[in-house]
This record gives structure tokens, sequence and C-alpha cells, in this order.
């Protein structure tokens, strides 16, 4: 169980660093259909239907966190940036990287380095090369200790002002594609292009640049994938129909009231038993409805005659969770909910869960912000990743449920983590 705990606690500090070397695949990006809203911006929402696998994030490196957006009202299925980088979590590990970049008024640039830690400007000494893309079309391919090579009005710009750029790498060669311009670039240092971490900035001028339909020949993602593919929910406990919206992009199961239903896509919804006329509610809407959450075992019994069909999702304090625990026949998933554990008590609950229901799915319920006194913000981000690698040592657990009040302004690292998680859980296994 110790040892369990101090993998944990890494984990969670370090959680979006530094895949390892596995089995890489083609990437990329559309930026489309993104939930463009604070405190994240849409920045890493909704990236298995972006990107088809859905697992690889971003971070933001540099500039205001309002600075970097995907889906934003103004720019529509595109990442804008301000004056600011962000940083592909995985490496590229193939030679060609190509993207749709709009500079607006300033510069956009592709900057690629050994390095995960490297801040990505263009400027930096721990870069194998920077590729700089002017408003005008002017091109300037910088690598350090070396004389920057510039081309001006390289190409020109298409109607909107976009440039279709496309770098390869060979050797010492950089074989450079912008609007059907293209030219091979003599580099002065041969970059590698094993394990090349992607940088995408944007500087200079009022308007935000633009990048959109990124591509790389190769990526290996590996360390942002889930394990075991059995773990394949993640959702919120959900209070409005405005925060069911906001959650789409990062969740496939969330817990509502029997009110808020008609708002679920389909089979994607916990509806929870409840209230005076909660099965009137739902009848009309059952194809939405993938289980129903309920207390104990006598309601579990009475929703399972009344919708043999749809499954039963029994939640129980983790205190009723002990040696004496049995779980009814009728419910098909089981979940214990207790906030501010630590790594002991939640391993220790985990473990009799599966003890005393040997034959059932399971799932946690963190909590989602602060509920106890000495919790923050950054301890409710930790809480996040915590759940998630328990999981990765405990198979049967299936779903992450995001419970509490739901406040991701207030909170911000945490709303971050929860997409982060996100990703991983729905994204597809490797």
């Amino acid at each position: 169980m110790i040892i369990r705990a101090i993998v944990v606690a890494l984990a969670a500090a370090t959680f979006a660093a530094v895949p390892a070397h596995a089995a890489p695949h083609p990437f990329s990006d559309s930026f489309e259909g993104a939930v463009n809203a604070e405190p994240t911006y849409g920045l890493n929402d909704n990236l298995k239907q972006r990107q088809g696998s859905g697992a690889v994030t971003y971070t933001r490196l540099s500039g205001e966190t309002a600075a970097a957006q995907v889906n934003s009202k103004r720019h529509p299925g595109k990442l804008s940036l301000g004056s600011a980088v962000v940083r592909l979590d995985a490496p590229s590990t193939g030679s060609t990287i190509s993207a749709t970049l709009t500079p607006a008024a300033g510069s956009s640039s592709i900057v690629l380095s050994e390095s995960a830690n490297s801040t990505g400007d263009v400027s930096a000494q721990d870069i194998g090369l920077a590729f700089v893309l002017r408003a005008n079309g002017g091109v300037q391919v910088v690598q350090p200790g070396q004389p920057a090579q510039t081309f001006d009005r390289f190409a020109k710009p298409c109607q909107d002002g976009s440039y279709r750029v496309t770098v390869t790498l060979t050797g010492s060669t950089l074989s450079l594609t912008v609007n059907d311009v293209r030219k091979d670039v003599a580099l002065g240092t041969a970059v590698p292009t094993e394990r090349l971490w992607t940088y995408l900035g944007h500087s200079g001028g009022d308007r935000a640049g633009l990048v959109d339909d990124l591509r790389m020949s190769s990526m290996n993602s590996s360390d942002l994938r889930k394990r075991d593919p059995r773990l394949r929910y993640h959702g919120f406990d959900v209070a409005t129909a405005a925060q069911l919206a906001a959650v789409k992009g990062h969740s496939n199961l969330n817990r509502v009231r029997a009110d808020l239903v008609k708002g679920c896509a389909p089979a994607s919804c916990v509806v929870e038993a409840t209230g005076a006329n909660w099965q009137q509610q739902v009848r009309p809407h059952l194809s939405r409805v993938a289980a129903f959450s309920v207390p104990d075992a006598a309601a579990a019994r009475s929703v399972k005659k009344a919708f043999p069909d749809k499954k039963v999702l029994l939640v129980v304090p983790g205190a009723q969770v002990d040696d004496a625990f049995t779980a009814p026949a009728e419910a098909d998933w089981v979940g214990f909910s207790e906030a501010c554990l630590d790594y002991g008590r939640l391993e220790t609950l985990m473990t009799k869960l599966e003890e005393r229901v040997p034959d059932k799915e399971l799932f946690l319920l963190p909590e989602g912000s602060p509920v106890c006194p000495e919790q923050t913000d950054e301890t409710v981000m930790r809480t996040q990743y915590m759940y998630l690698e328990m999981t990765q040592y405990y198979p049967r657990y299936v779903g992450l449920l995001v419970t509490g009040p739901w406040q991701p302004v207030r909170h911000p690292l945490t709303a971050d983590a929860q997409e982060r998680v996100a990703a991983v859980v729905l994204g597809d296994a490797r």
C-alpha cells in the first residue's frame, strides 16, 4: 500500500510530463467542437472528437490563460494564440509536421526541441529548430548558435491570410513548403527526429494568430493513455442544463436529476432515482439514460423492476464499505462516496469494495472542488490525478464520477486536471 501511495504521489505531480518510448502513431487535431469557456477556454476539451483518438493534451507555457483558446466564437474550429506558446504533451517521433497558420499582424512559430521543459521561445538555447512565419509571407529558420536564415516574402497568403505549412526534417536538411512554394534549407546543425517536442506560438500585433488542421507523421503518446480499456467512463454530478452543456466535451457519463435528462446525449446520463415524479419525467427520454443512481438495496430492487433493461448504479458512503457490506443483485455498478481521502484510506476502500463485490463493475467518486477546510484548488487538482492513477492498479473500477459543487472558474487548476483526466479515460488505450 505504501509503495502504491508513493507512486500515486509522484504521478499526481508529473502526470502530463515526458512519455516513454513506445509504438508511434500519426497525429492530427482539427480543433473542432471544443466548449470554449472559462477557465480553460477549450484547449483540452473534446479531444477524442478533435483528434480521433483523443489523448494528446496541450500545456500553456506563456501568456495569459485566455491568450490560448480553442473554438472561440471569434475563431471557430481554430487554436487561437495571442502572445502565447503552447506545448503538445507528447513528442513527435516522425519527420513531418504540417498545419494551417494565420499569423495575423504578427508572426506564428513552430518550435521543435528535444526537451519537454523548453519555454518554446524561438530564441531559446535548448531548441533544435524554430520555423517563424510572418503575416507578409516572410519565413525565418532559427537554430541556436547559427545565423538565422531569412526568406522575405517567401509565399503569398491565401485570401483569408492563412498559409498551409509543411516542414520535413531529413538529417541536416529542412524541406519547407508554404502554400505550394517549396524550398530545401541547409541546416547548420542536424536535428534528430526520433523524439521532438512541438511548441506552437504567436507574437506581435494586436490580433490572435491561428492554427488549424495540425498534423504529424508520427507521435508517441503512450504515457498519456490508459493502461486498460475497461476504464471508460468520466463525468460529473451536474446540477443545471448549462453545466451539462459545458462538460459535454470531456465527459461521457454524467449524473443528473430526472428533469435534466432531456438534455443528455444518447445513453450518456445516470439519472438520480429520487423525487415524486422522476419516473414520469424520465420515461419519454429513456434512450438518453445509461443507468439510474440509487442509495440502497431497496431502491435498487424497485428501480430494476421498473426499468429492467437499464443499469443500476448503487452509491454508498465509504463508511458502509466494510466486512459486512454486500451489494444487491439488482445493482450492476457499485461505487462509494467519501470526501477528502488520503492515499491510504482510498486504497483501503477500493480494496475492500473489490473483495465484497467480486462480480460487478465499480466506480470512484472524487470531489470536484474543495469541500474540506484544508483543501485548496491545488490539492483537489492532485485528487483528480490520484483517483485516475489508482484505477490503473484496480482495473475493475471502470469510471470516475466527479461529485460536489462544480465551480471551474473558481478552481482553474482542478478544471484543467479534469479535462486532462478525461482525455486519458476517453482516449483509446494503446
